[in-house]
């Protein structure tokens, strides 16, 4: 006669691990080190403990396992505009790459209140949030009190160049190469007088997409004169004033590089009202490659960001530091040129 399988008993509708041990015929600590991925359980008896586990319906306990190892497996994501569309795609690409790395993600929009952020360091400092993930030149002042002091926390930074804070590693692009490549492409293209629509002064960001216009208009012997450079934001209605600014500026560019996207739909609308023809009459290039830029009139020049690239390693960084297996290396990942109609020479 066959030998029946174990099932759950009907005392125990609700599986334990003393049921998963009975059903793939080993003991319970077993079962627990199995579903925790911790060693020295062979791969093949892993795989019977998660299959009796599948069959019996078991849900592992993630709170009861994170007390266990003393850890909360939520990191903490800082946002500072869910307006700007950069960072609802890249917090799509980083909550998916915690879940597969087994942690969820908390956000904390500095835009409506910077304090909050304070409040969550607290958190982190005291257990209840495992690491922290930066998107912007911006870092809690209590964040930034901790690293001045030497402590050693898990922290990574994308998306967006922030200051060297004291090796705190980062996963980025080489923005003023990645500026420095679309004007290089309008110079290429035989324009001359090639205006730069700023970002906001102060960010590092459009600091360093200025630094890329001005050395690719040194490298072609082009001038970066004032009267070329516009300053303004990262908004359409930045894009539009700006428009606006070079009416009223002798010399019109025959080329704009516009500090993102946005603010170069801005100015593209403006300029089709004051009835010029883009590109025929002055050519634009955004950067950021956001979704509606395919399929702008006319489709925009732009740099494309490995926004997927930058969330997933930026995750697995942060899940390296805060399980103590990793270095603060820096990561810079490849940028690409998007060459569309808005620059091109008819």
């Amino acid at each position: 006669m066959a030998k029946r399988k174990p099932t759950l008993t009907s005392k125990s509708p609700i599986p334990t691990m003393a049921d998963i041990a009975r059903i793939a015929g080993v003991s319970t600590s077993t079962v627990s080190r199995a579903l925790a991925g911790l060693p020295p359980i062979p791969e093949e008896t892993r795989q019977r403990v998660v299959q009796a586990a599948k069959e019996a319906g078991y849900a592992v306990n993630r709170h009861a396992r994170s007390l266990r190892l003393k850890r909360s497996k939520v990191i903490l994501v800082l946002i500072p505009n869910l307006a700007n569309p950069n960072f609802p795609d890249l917090l799509m690409h980083i909550d998916r790459a915690a879940h597969d790395c087994g942690y969820d993600i908390m956000i904390a929009h500095t835009a409506i209140d910077p304090r909050r952020s304070d409040r969550y360091v607290d958190e982190l400092l005291a257990g209840s949030i495992d690491g922290v993930l930066l998107t912007a030149s911006y870092c809690p002042p209590r964040l930034l009190e901790c690293i001045a002091a030497g402590r050693r926390l898990p922290i990574v930074r994308t998306l967006s160049p922030t200051p060297d804070l004291n090796g705190v590693t980062a996963v980025q692009i080489d923005e003023v190469q990645a500026a420095y490549d679309v004007v290089d492409h309008l110079a290429k293209q035989g324009y001359k007088r090639i205006a730069h629509l700023g970002g906001p002064p102060k960010e590092i960001v459009a600091i360093a997409r200025r630094r890329g216009w001005e050395k690719a208009l040194a490298a072609h012997g082009l001038p970066a004169t004032p009267d070329l450079h516009f300053q303004a934001g990262f908004t359409v209605n930045d894009g539009r004033r700006a428009a606006d600014e070079m009416k009223k500026r002798a010399g019109r560019p025959d080329a704009v590089f516009c500090s993102n996207d946005e603010s170069a739909y801005g100015l593209i609308a403006a300029l089709k009202e004051q009835g010029l023809r883009v590109p025929r009459d002055i050519a634009v290039a955004g950067f950021d490659d956001l979704s509606f830029s395919a399929v702008l009139d006319p489709p925009l020049t732009t740099v494309r960001l490995p926004r997927r690239d930058m969330a997933e390693q930026s995750v697995r960084k942060l899940k390296a530091l805060i399980e103590d297996d990793a270095d603060n290396d820096n990561t810079i990942l490849a940028h690409e040129l998007v060459i569309r109609a808005s620059s091109l020479r008819s």
